[in-house]
């Protein structure tokens, strides 16, 4: 299998993207990780990874808290060793203009998106380099480039997450570890209903959206092997509807 003998972590894990990564990436061999806000949502992930044969740990982590982060990776470093992937997944996001945004929104975006992904990324930076080893993907959005009116605060730390991610990758490139992002379109996840539900000016279709099995693929081939020579790439992942 694929990820035989290798950890992966993926943050905001507890439903939609995160949880399809997380299962894909065990039903490939790997020993998976799983953060999420909340303790109860990772844990029944957890459960059905192992229901299938697979290897998980659950652990509650708010990434945008760097003491919890910090806990969670010392824990994780004690139960299964290194980090060999991570996929920077979790994410914040509320649709609101620059006018309208508070101090206090603008400072849940960054926390959560920009700051938790360096946070991560600081914790397993250290083992991979000294291994020689790693595959980091860190998921931006379409937000980052396409201009939405009420995206300034995600967007700007969704783009955030792309210039570190394409800095990041010049400074570790030698040390044989790929550093990846990916502009992700709409997908069809729990966040992405409730929004349709809640707001009638999102007219796009379910089956016109990127499904989460779809951007899980695109995922598993960044921390693949096969995905060696991809470095500091900012990948176009939109599906029909950005």
């Amino acid at each position: 299998m694929e990820f035989e003998g290798k950890v992966a972590v993926v943050t905001g894990a507890g439903q939609g993207l995160g949880a399809g990564f997380a299962k894909d990436f065990a039903r490939q061999g790997a020993k998976v990780v799983l953060l999420g806000r909340t303790l109860s949502k990772v844990e029944k992930v957890a459960e059905e990874i192992k229901a299938e044969g697979g290897w998980a740990l659950a652990l509650g982590c708010d990434v945008g808290d760097r003491d919890q982060v910090k806990a969670s990776f010392e824990r994780i470093f004690a139960e299964v060793g290194g980090v060999d992937i991570l996929v920077n997944n979790a994410a914040y996001h509320r649709s609101l203009s620059v006018l309208d945004t508070s101090m206090e929104e603008w400072d849940k975006h960054i926390n959560s998106n920009l700051n938790g992904t360096f946070y991560c990324i600081k914790a397993v930076l250290p083992g991979m380099v000294e291994r020689r080893y790693g595959k980091i993907i860190n998921i931006s959005s379409s937000g980052a480039k396409l201009f939405f009116p009420g995206f300034g605060a995600y967007a700007a730390s969704k783009g955030g997450i792309v210039s570190l991610t394409q800095i990041l990758s010049e400074e570790v490139k030698n040390y044989n570890i790929n550093v990846n992002a990916i502009y992700l379109g709409m997908t069809n996840t729990e966040h992405t209903r409730e929004r349709i539900d809640s707001d009638p000016a999102v007219t796009v279709k379910l089956d016109e959206m990127l499904q989460v099995d779809e951007v899980s693929k695109v995922v598993c081939f960044l921390a693949s092997d096969a995905a060696a020579p991809i470095m500091g790439a900012a990948i176009d992942v939109f599906g029909k509807k950005a």
